[in-house]
């Protein structure tokens, strides 16, 4: 399965061998956790264990901290 991911600017796409992928599994794809990284699915927040399709449209967004 082919996904199509923007993160930080850029279309990136990501390749599983699976047909189901989970929010999860785009943050690994990409070297992040869910504790610095959140998925938006449709323009909506995805949980971990969210399915993402091809149709969707996936954003990865960096999670920001402050003090």
């Amino acid at each position: 399965m082919e996904i199509k991911v923007k993160y930080r600017g850029k279309e990136k796409t990501l390749f599983f061998e699976k047909d189901k992928v989970k929010a999860s599994d785009i943050l690994k794809a990409l070297g992040l956790s869910s504790e610095h990284a959140f998925v938006a699915k449709n323009g909506e927040i995805a949980s971990e264990d969210d399915l993402i399709t091809q149709e969707d449209s996936v954003k990865v967004v960096n999670a920001i901290s402050g003090g």
